[in-house]
């Protein structure tokens, strides 16, 4: 099963010459400001590289299962860098597990899709954009265009609470993104969970890793 999970993501990402999803994004920059210690966050405010993206790479403003992408240098194992990978869903028990189109960057929920396990406890991880936020249609052009803006980032407990954790403001556009990647990028203590899911989630990647140009 694992191996055709990777086949299918590597010709994905290799028809496209791109990830075999979320293919073209832009890159925003800015900075996250932790407001919690529930997750490993830095001990201050620090930079960070975001991407928003489509995930089906649908064109213009059409609906899409949007991404957002954010690369913490520094904050994952030995020093590396610790990404984050969100995408429009639901913020329920069962909806924040499923992937949902949306029609704007700046309404309703993204998750994690998937928990991290820290210690002995499952943790989801979700952003909202700021309640103020004007609304951003679901274009990359959009995104590209539009000035400072921030996301609360909150964390999902077992009981269905959310609980502030972090915020994300977004400022200045331009550069290249950076291969994100959530598996292999994170800090030490937090893994994600289940396993089985797991598996099929490293091979997807290193799938896709695998059929992008070089």
């Amino acid at each position: 099963m694992t191996g055709l999970v990777s086949a299918g993501f590597r010709g994905l990402a290799a028809l496209r010459r791109a990830p075999a999803f979320h293919p073209a994004g832009v890159v925003r920059h800015g900075e996250l400001r932790p407001v919690a210690d529930d997750l490993p966050w830095p001990s201050g405010p620090a930079p960070v590289v975001a991407r928003l993206s489509k995930g089906a790479g649908t064109p213009g403003r059409l609906p899409d299962a949007l991404g957002l992408a954010v690369r913490i240098p520094g904050a994952g194992r030995d020093g590396g860098p610790w990404d984050i990978l969100l995408t429009t869903a639901g913020s329920g028990h069962v909806g924040r597990m499923l992937p949902r189109p949306a029609a704007a960057w700046t309404r309703g929920a993204y998750s994690s899709l998937v928990p991290y396990r820290r210690a002995d406890r499952l943790v989801w991880l979700g952003a909202w954009a700021e309640t103020s936020s004007p609304r951003i249609e679901a274009s990359l052009d959009a995104a590209r265009a539009t000035g400072t803006w921030e996301f609360v980032l909150r964390t999902g407990r077992e009981d269905g609470r959310w609980c502030d954790s972090a915020v994300l403001a977004l400022t200045g556009t331009g550069g290249e993104a950076p291969s994100f990647d959530p598996m292999l990028n994170r800090p030490d203590g937090l893994e994600f969970a289940p396993d089985w899911l797991v598996r099929l989630r490293e091979r997807a990647y290193a799938g896709s890793r695998a059929g992008r140009p070089s």
